[in-house]
């Protein structure tokens, strides 16, 4: 049987095969391997130039009756055709030239797809031909084997993948079709289980230098998610590939998981498991992650094909290393951030840090903390001691409320179940905590380390200025407690990965957690009357700062958080801030209008003024920000000079809006706006003769433009043709174009790139090597360009400070708009304040309740003062209204000492210097707490805070045990507020016994309930209807069978209820009257009968 129909169909398959490019060569050849097809790969092993989706069957070639693919003629033929590619690939230059060409070769399929796409081809039709291509699996593979999804050429590796693995993957694919020579199997059927003879050992793949780079790194940053550049994708590997196609809902290819696996002497893959995503998404995707509280580190490419082809190491992989680090609490690039307002209030994104000190056997603690928001350059700092519950700690965790946790050495178990607490309330939220551990440096090499830093800020500077604030900062940071400088000192290295150490060189963003002119709300105050959060789902709405949040901007929101979370104690500052709300309040000037409008245009200025500081701001972004500093001078332009306000605070914070006008229209001159808005660095700055190298690469890039201009005169005299001019054809300049029947007089050196039937495109030497230097000079000039806009951010930011004062005196004003706001509802007034503490309102009504709730709200009158009744015991029936009456008496008075108004008819509030609340009933599983425990815990940090100006709020003290002691702790803690603390108490209890209380003190208790009306039903049940209304008394009963039955328990447990509840109280009353007879019999014979007992008891039955 002859074959050379074999023979000829060899030579036509090889033909055909070395005509298409490199890349998709090899792309083709590996997917006929994994028996997939795509569309490109189809068009490149038919021959033809079709882009239409192929056929979802796949025919394998045909086979001679020898056993192989195409002969052993076939083989010989293949052979001498490797040896010449090898040849070719490996003479020097030529490596850049095939990057180059497959480059091309993208750029041309790509619009080849895009052409086809308008064709009327859907993107539906486009997924349903590659799902069904998918499908298609290997003849001959393994039993149950899935194998992963074709992708398009361009999504494997970009050109600009290092050229020894292209080699590799070219020379690979085409010893497994043709068959290496002297082969009598076909490379299907080889080392298969069905094959017959003796299998072959499979040798372990040489790793290529790409694979090898991307591994060298990953073990670096093993806890770090790994976005690796290849060209123009972002590919995850391993396990970081799968954590991103579950997370961000992308596709997954299968391979190597992890790295041992890759190192392994018999993989299973041949490759890394992969996810790709677009390289201009990089960073909403990691926005994504780090949302969900990973960890992610983007690494770039250093290195460009332009610049690497004039290198010595243009052979070797593309530089790459780890650019860029982000967390939720250190990802500054947020660009959505930079836009208004809209919804609710964004996360704080706090970085808190901590470190302990342990006292011996004691359970008390010495604690230091450095909280940070990289995104607003604040710094809050504070060392503190805390208790065994924690409780300080907790509170200003809740304050803070961190997105990220920085746990610095070692820590006590009680701190770390406190912070497990709190991060599990953010989960209910729908928000992560992300908590990381960091070496704890001693002090001394803390101090050492601080030292260094300044000292090199003052090196690197290099200004008289920056050196005298930089050694303010050094002085200052070596002057804070111990434990501070240790936190502070660990977060410098901390921060150093995400580069933003700089966020410690401001002077003005440190600030002490605690200050003598704020109250200080601890952890169970803000929780128990939701002063950030409620209770019932953690959100924001139905919190007290979501009824006074009527803020316009980013920046004025935050320092509203920050008012509401710490009133004022100095009744001076508060005047001057509540006089202030009245004058805005009344005035009609049109000032507040042009604010008001302003304020709502402004983007968030805090954020865009510290991405300058990091040299993290776009051109774009750098003129919105500076934009909207020359809007805000602009509107106030003569505030400097006028103080029309009586409120010194208004004054003031106006006199700064129109100070930096200047500066700002000075730096706004320097650049072009247009190129701005588009983020054009090479046309960015007006005036260039400051930037020489931006100067020089341009006149370099216009002489080799000037010397192809030249060319084209000498190529018309060389072709004797003087129509003969460039043009450009898919992406590639300077191509000579002529006609087929004029080729002969072209040069043998000329290269042809492309050709029709009609025409033909050529590119000389000399062009070449010009556009090659053209290229280079390009990429000089965006280095010189990034530099030089460096350059200028740092020279903008030089004047951080006084553009923050500006943001600030915005934000106060910002803050003062909405506390107006709400002080012009209806039914709100200016509170009065007093040295006494004291707390006397008529008509006072819930803040947040009465907002949400669509039926009018009851108000209720309160009168408690240190000189007169300071403690009042309140009774009443289950679900009457104690709780609200209790809470909405301390959210007037927080409001007031914040400077707002109140919901009242009248309000005359001392000043108290904190508010406490016990309400509740919860348990601390996790720290092996019962609910009781954590009763008298909160009890025990109460007595030992609380003071004569203190407001303290106790709920069903001493119902977590039983009747007896629980009655007995409840009468101990009431008589120690009564009698020696003295402060300001609002007691809620069921235990009828403690009023006599307002017997023993009638000056200073008085005794409360919570009306309500009682009717029987036509069934014989007791119907209870709530008034809502704190009126003078004691309710006797709680009346909790009502309660049952509003709970839809069933009729039959209702009525054995009942009838026990009567026979408890039958039998109870009758014991009561025996201990009061024997008592009444004391008192009348003894010497000195006491009265007033037997009054009481008497009252009391």
């Amino acid at each position: 049987m002859s074959t050379q129909p074999n023979n000829g169909r060899s030579q036509q398959t090889i033909n055909r095969f070395f005509s298409v490019p490199t890349k998709l060569r090899a792309s083709s050849e590996s997917a006929l391997q994994n028996g997939i097809v795509t569309s490109e790969t189809a068009n490149a092993t038919n021959g033809n130039g079709s882009d239409h989706a192929p056929s979802s069957s796949y025919q394998q070639p045909k086979r001679s009756h020898f056993g192989t693919v195409n002969g052993n003629v076939e083989n010989k033929l293949a052979s001498v055709k490797l040896d010449r590619l090898k040849n070719f690939v490996n003479t020097p230059g030529k490596r850049a030239e095939v990057q180059e060409a497959e480059a091309v070769d993208d750029a041309d399929r790509t619009a080849k797809r895009r052409k086809i796409a308008g064709n009327g081809r859907t993107g539906a039709d486009i997924l349903e031909a590659r799902r069904r291509l998918s499908m298609i699996s290997v003849q001959g593979g393994r039993s149950g084997e899935v194998h992963p999804p074709a992708v398009e050429s361009e999504d494997r590796v970009s050109a600009e993948e290092d050229a020894d693995e292209e080699e590799s993957s070219t020379f690979s694919a085409l010893r497994n079709r043709f068959g290496a020579e002297g082969d009598s199997e076909p490379p299907s059927s080889r080392g298969s289980r069905g094959s017959k003879g003796k299998a072959s050992t499979a040798k372990p793949k040489k790793l290529t230098p790409m694979v090898q780079q991307y591994i060298d790194i990953k073990r670096q940053h093993m806890d770090t998610i790994i976005a690796f550049e290849v060209g123009y994708k972002f590919y995850f590997y391993g396990e970081d590939a799968r954590v991103a196609s579950r997370e961000l809902n992308i596709v997954f290819i299968p391979g190597w998981m992890t790295i041992e696996e890759a190192t392994s002497t018999n993989p299973t893959y041949e490759k890394f498991a992969s996810s790709i995503v677009p390289i201009e998404r990089i960073y909403f995707h990691t926005k994504r992650l780090t949302e969900k509280g990973y960890k992610v580190g983007i690494v770039r490419q250093l290195e460009t094909a332009a610049l690497k082809a004039a290198g010595s190491n243009r052979n070797t992989v593309f530089k790459r290393e780890l650019a860029e680090v982000y967390t939720k609490g250190t990802i500054v690039d947020d660009f959505s951030k930079m836009g208004g307002m809209v919804g609710e209030s964004q996360s704080s994104g706090f970085i808190f840090s901590m470190c302990e000190e342990s006292f011996g056997n004691n359970q008390n603690v010495a604690i230091g903390i450095i909280a940070l928001s990289p995104s607003t350059g604040q710094v809050i700092f504070e060392e503190f001691e805390d208790g065994f519950m924690r409780g300080e700690l907790e509170t200003r965790l809740l304050h803070i409320q961190p997105c990220e946790i920085v746990l610095i050495g070692d820590i006590t178990k009680e701190s770390e179940k406190v912070l497990k607490t709190v991060a599990s309330h953010h989960k209910v939220s729908s928000e992560n905590i992300r908590s990381e551990r960091i070496d704890k440096p001693s002090v001394e090499n803390a101090r050492d380390q601080l030292t260094r830093f300044y000292g090199n800020k003052m090196q690197s500077w290099q200004s008289d200025d920056a050196d005298k604030k930089i050694g303010d900062v050094l002085e200052y940071t070596q002057s804070l407690p111990a434990s501070v400088i240790v936190c502070l000192s660990a977060m410098i290295e901390f921060l150093k990965e995400y580069k933003l150490e700089g966020i410690f060189e401001l002077p003005s963003c440190f600030e002490d957690f605690k200050s003598r002119s704020h109250m200080i709300l601890n952890g169970n105050t803000l929780s128990s009357l939701e002063i950030y959060r409620n209770q019932t789902d953690f959100t924001e709405k139905g919190s007290l700062f979501w009824a006074l949040d009527q803020t316009r901007t980013r920046f004025g929101q935050r320092l509203l958080r920050k008012w509401v979370g710490n009133p004022l104690i100095d009744r001076e500052q508060l005047e001057l801030r509540i006089a202030a709300v009245e004058e805005v309040k009344e005035s009609r000037s049109e000032r507040w209008s042009t604010l008001v409008s302003l304020l709502a245009k402004l983007p968030d200025l805090e954020n865009g003024l510290i991405r300058i500081h990091y040299g993290r701001c776009t051109r774009s972004e750098l003129y919105v920000v500076l934009r909207a500093f020359d809007q805000v001078c602009s509107a106030f332009p003569t505030a400097g000079t006028e103080r029309p306000w009586r409120s010194e605070i208004i004054n003031e914070c106006f006199a700064l809006l129109p100070k930096m006008s200047f500066e700002i229209s000075e730096f706004l001159s320097e650049f072009d706006h247009t190129a701005a808005q588009t983020n054009d660095k090479y046309h960015f700055f007006k005036d260039e003769d400051q930037y020489r190298d931006i100067q020089d690469e341009k006149l370099g890039i216009l002489s080799v433009e000037n010397e192809l201009d030249t060319f084209i005169v000498e190529a018309r005299k060389l072709l004797k043709k003087s129509y003969v001019k460039y043009s450009s054809w898919n992406g590639n300049d300077y191509l000579i174009e002529l006609r087929n029947q004029e080729l002969r007089t072209v040069p043998k050196n000329w290269v042809k790139v492309s050709g029709t039937k009609n025409v033909s495109r050529f590119h000389a030497p000399e062009v070449i090597s010009l556009i090659r230097e053209r290229d280079q000079r390009r990429e000089a000039l965006t280095i010189a360009c990034e530099q030089s806009y460096k350059q200028f951010l740092i020279k903008i930011s030089e004047k951080y400070q006084d553009f923050r004062n500006i943001v600030q005196a915005l934000a106060k004003l910002d803050c003062l708009l909405s506390l107006v706001a709400v002080s012009k509802m209806p039914c709100y007034i200016k509170p009065t304040f007093v040295d006494e503490p004291c707390i006397k309102i008529e008509g006072g009504r819930h803040p947040m309740v009465e907002q949400l709730l669509l039926s009018s709200f009851v108000p209720n009158d309160i009168n408690i003062s240190s000189s007169g009744t300071h403690a009042m015991v309140i009774t009443g029936p289950n679900m009457g209204g104690k709780s609200s009456f209790v809470r909405q008496t301390a959210l007037i008075a927080i409001m007031g000492q914040i400077g707002c108004y109140v919901p009242a008819q009248s309000a005359t509030l001392g000043v108290l210097d904190a508010v406490y609340t016990r309400m509740g009933a919860y348990d601390n599983i996790m720290a092996g707490e019962s609910t009781f425990m954590v009763e008298l815990h909160e009890c025990s940090d109460i007595i030992r805070s609380a003071t004569p100006r203190s407001l303290v709020l106790l709920d069903e003290v001493g119902r977590g045990t039983g009747p007896i002691d629980g009655v007995a702790i409840a009468h101990s803690v009431l008589s120690h507020f009564i009698t020696d603390i003295r402060a300001l108490t609002l007691f809620i209890t069921h235990y009828p016994m403690l009023c006599s209380f307002a017997n023993r003190h009638p000056k200073h208790v008085a005794n409360y309930y919570m009306g309500y009306m009682e009717r029987q039903t036509e069934d014989g049940e007791t119907d209870i209807a709530f008034l809502y209304r704190a009126v003078p008394g004691i309710a006797h009963r709680s009346y909790g069978l009502n309660v049952a039955r509003l709970a839809d328990l069933p009729k039959s447990i209702l009525n054995c209820a009942a009838e026990k509840s009567a026979e408890l109280e039958k039998s109870l009353t009758a014991t009561q009257r025996l201990n009061w007879a024997l008592s009444a019999r004391r008192e009348i014979t003894s010497e000195n009968p006491n009265l007033e007992e037997l009054l009481s008891l008497e009252e009391y039955l």
